[in-house]
């Protein structure tokens, strides 16, 4: 059980601290990916000139977009699981016991 319940908080605490850095990435990464395209712009020239394949260079910008977006929407797809499992079962359970404890309280009071 204790096993359990570190691996639940060592979880959390990690999606505590990807969920930042995605946005992170979001708001930073993906610009700058897409200055230093533009930037690439001249260099992909020169090597066009010399031969080397463009598409070969295009697979490869395309993959790291698409391995940039892929890190960004899988932590953010996580954390929106993590919401959604607290919103619509852990919320739910914790006002139930809450309840629970407050009628069994108010029992052992009509006793006495």
């Amino acid at each position: 059980m204790m096993s359990a319940l570190k691996v639940v908080v060592a979880g959390l605490l990690g999606l505590a601290l990807l969920i930042p850095a995605a946005i992170v990435l979001g708001v930073i990464g993906l610009p700058a990916v897409a200055i230093l395209a533009v930037l690439a712009v001249p260099v992909l020239a020169v090597l066009a000139v010399i031969g080397v394949p463009i598409l070969l260079l295009l697979v490869v910008a395309a993959l790291v977009l698409g391995v940039a977006f892929a890190v960004l929407g899988a932590v953010l797809s996580v954390g929106t699981v993590m919401f959604k499992l607290l919103l619509f079962i852990a919320l739910p359970v914790f006002a139930l016991v809450w309840l629970v404890k407050r009628v069994a309280r108010r029992d052992h009071r009509e006793l006495i």
